[in-house]
């Protein structure tokens, strides 16, 4: 794109210079480089404000050293009312430490008297330049102005997941709560009481469904871990049986310890984790066994949980540890892809990790390690 420097032969001059002829000479020089300036000449900082208030130059040249009124006081002059401005220093022999000075103080070009064959390229390159910083401050802040825009529909997206997670959990608890007095009403009536039953433990899985949203809304495990000494063998014996008696899962083969395993860790947390990867082999498992071992490894706790079922290629491996991630189609199996990303956001809170080994069409194995 052509730069409006390039297109038109106007120009805006500010001169702060005590000398008529000087810009004189400097003004014929411009003309004769195609440039028709509108310059105005300032000899005092307050002409200098003034000048600067007034309207937008598109470029300031000024002397070295003015008896009343010198460079540095009027970059500072420039650095509080045009800070964007590009300056020219047009003068006679400064001197190299001089020199280094200016341009340290903000000046985009020096260009001796004696050479004034210089200044309309510098001007031009000046300008340019100048441009170029404003193009890239607006696009930072336009940049900016996004991000705020962007976090803000995030936050609100956030809001709006929390309050429905909250709307959803209370009539789903008073449909439980319905539903489970209706099957003990009914117990003589065993085919009823069974299609209760059922429909109980889908009240059980829309409810964690609606957990994961707040979890997943909130980007941290659903609470802050609540650390006790927990006899690990005994919270995986009782999930086990729990969760084979509740999903009516196929057979899982717990191999523990025949001594307590004690552990510091969230019991409540670590049981929704493990949950949460049974539900996982139960769903990809294909009917078959499922293997659940616990050990004492080195200086760590380790669970592992492994399914006969059909696998994870491994590019899908690191896939299904993140957020909604997924190794098969949706409509395939269901889920929203988040209960192994939270499963491992809990592990890590204990400073553990989430492993898993798998192969196309070989089953999986997921391990929890956390250490002791």
């Amino acid at each position: 794109m052509t730069n409006p420097i390039d297109q038109s032969t106007s120009l805006a001059l500010l001169f702060v210079e005590d000398s008529a002829d000087d810009l004189e000479f400097v003004l014929l020089e411009l003309r004769r480089n195609g440039l028709t300036p509108d310059a105005q000449q300032v000899q005092t900082r307050e002409e200098m404000e003034r000048a600067l208030r007034e309207r937008r130059w598109d470029v300031i040249c000024m002397d070295w050293q003015m008896p009343r009124f010198d460079t540095l006081r009027a970059l500072e002059v420039r650095a509080a009312l045009a800070p964007e401005t590009p300056v020219i220093v047009v003068s006679g022999s400064i001197g190299e430490t001089a020199a280094v000075m200016l341009m340290k103080a903000g000046v985009d070009d020096y260009i001796p008297k004696d050479n004034l064959a210089r200044l309309a390229p510098a001007l031009r390159r000046a300008m340019r330049d100048a441009e170029e910083r404003r193009a890239r401050r607006q696009a930072e802040d336009e940049r900016a102005r996004l991000v705020t825009a962007l976090a803000a529909a995030l936050e609100l997206r956030d809001e709006f997941l929390i309050l429905a997670s909250h709307e959803l959990r209370t009539p789903l608890t008073a449909l439980r709560f319905q539903v489970e007095g209706a099957a003990r009403a009914m117990r003589e009536q065993e085919p009823a009481r069974q299609k209760l039953i059922k429909a109980d433990r889908q009240i059980d899985r829309i409810a964690r469904l609606v957990e994961d949203m707040i979890a997943v809304s909130k980007l941290r495990p659903p609470a802050p871990l609540e650390l006790r000494e927990t006899d690990v063998c005994e919270l995986v014996d009782g999930l086990v049986k729990s969760f084979s008696l509740a999903e009516r899962a196929e057979t899982i083969v717990a191999h523990l310890p025949s001594s307590p395993l004690v552990a510091a860790l969230d019991p409540a947390q670590v049981e929704d984790a493990l949950r949460r990867i049974l539900s996982n082999a139960v769903k990809y498992g294909t009917g078959l066994p499922i293997v659940l071992r616990l050990e004492r490894a080195a200086s760590a706790l380790r669970i592992s949980v492994a399914d006969q079922g059909i696998g994870i290629a491994p590019e899908n491996q690191g896939r299904i540890f993140e957020r909604f991630g997924r190794a098969e189609p949706t409509e395939h199996y269901g889920g929203l892809g988040l209960g192994l990303w939270i499963a491992r956001n809990i592990v890590e809170a204990h400073g553990g990790t989430l492993t898993v080994v798998s192969a196309l069409g070989g089953g999986a194995t997921f391990t929890i390690s956390i250490p002791l």
